[in-house]
């Protein structure tokens, strides 16, 4: 990604936020006539998240429903975890990165936009909810950027 976005040579920083757009998003409807948009969907790998925690990126964002990879059948029992995932711990990469890496996780972002722009490298501020005392928020990311050139 790094090397097709021109930004091989920056690489990962610590502190930055990662926007991965995987395309799932584009097919959310309000309501989900066909059921599928939150039964199932890509996501991280196991190593993939691994090594953005060791980067010390402070949040990853992703277009879909799940940081973790879904198949489908594996909400209702009827597929097992993704290859490479430690066994018995149901959505894996979630725990490591809120639990174990202090990484945020950011899920349904729409990156259609900033993605098809290809604004690689933007400022985000993250706008929660004016609340207390919960263990999550519903949050508006804002990144601000310009197009690649």
């Amino acid at each position: 990604m790094l090397k097709a976005q021109g930004l091989e040579h920056r690489g990962l920083l610590s502190g930055d936020v990662l926007y991965i757009y995987t395309g799932w998003g584009d097919g959310w409807k309000d309501p989900d006539t066909e059921k599928t948009y939150y039964t199932k969907g890509p996501g991280l790998a196991y190593d993939a998240a691994r090594y953005i925690s060791s980067k010390e990126v402070v949040l990853v964002a992703l277009d879909n429903p799940f940081t973790d990879p879904v198949a489908e059948g594996a909400l209702e029992g009827k597929a097992g975890p993704p290859e490479g995932t430690p066994p018995g711990l149901p959505f894996a990469i979630h725990h490591h990165n809120l639990v174990e890496a202090g990484v945020y996780n950011i899920q349904n972002a729409n990156l259609a936009a900033i993605a098809k722009d290809k604004v690689w490298l933007s400022c985000t501020i993250i706008l929660p909810l004016r609340a207390s005392g919960g263990a999550g928020s519903p949050v508006r990311p804002v990144a601000i950027g310009a197009p690649a050139q």
